[in-house]
């Protein structure tokens, strides 16, 4: 059984090829949560992705660095169960949110972009292809939103 099948509340993170972005954003939620000793879980997938590719290494470093490891994942194409099962959605930026509410229009009211979400309006640039200290400002990014979108869902 997948951890996500035995936690009622899951919360979903989009991006477009899940090998930075999304699977970043899990990881931090998650041990944010387990931390918080919340009953949430966050799972991640892409748009536009093959399945079963790792993250890239600077993501895995950047998370390394903070004590959170990546090492075991792979991408996932975002399906129509996970955007079922989600109690919400969260995006990297406002683009992949429209599409979103293109593709789901009848979920549309639970899919936000990240900053959306927390009360901000900018969007998570795509790190890929960037220096580890591009994929380190943006772990840091994820991680100071956590206590604000754990807030958000708590409240």
């Amino acid at each position: 059984m997948r951890k996500e099948d035995s936690v009622h509340n899951y919360i979903l993170f989009v991006c477009t090829g899940n090998t930075c972005r999304s699977p970043m954003a899990a990881a931090i939620f998650n041990s944010y949560a387990e931390r918080e000793n919340k009953h949430w879980f966050a799972i991640s997938a892409g748009l536009a992705t093959e399945s079963g590719l790792p993250v890239t290494p600077e993501a895995k470093e950047a998370l390394a660095a903070v004590g959170i490891n990546l090492e075991d994942h792979r991408s996932r194409q975002l399906d129509k169960k996970m955007m079922k099962d989600a109690k919400i959605v969260l995006t990297m930026t406002a683009t992949q949110r429209d599409l979103l509410h293109i593709y789901y229009p009848d979920k549309a009211e639970k899919i936000f972009t990240i900053c959306e979400f927390i009360g901000s309006e900018q969007d998570i640039k795509d790190p890929y292809g960037g220096s580890l200290e591009i994929y380190q400002e943006t772990a840091g990014i994820l991680i100071s939103a956590m206590p604000y979108i754990l807030k958000n869902l708590t409240n």
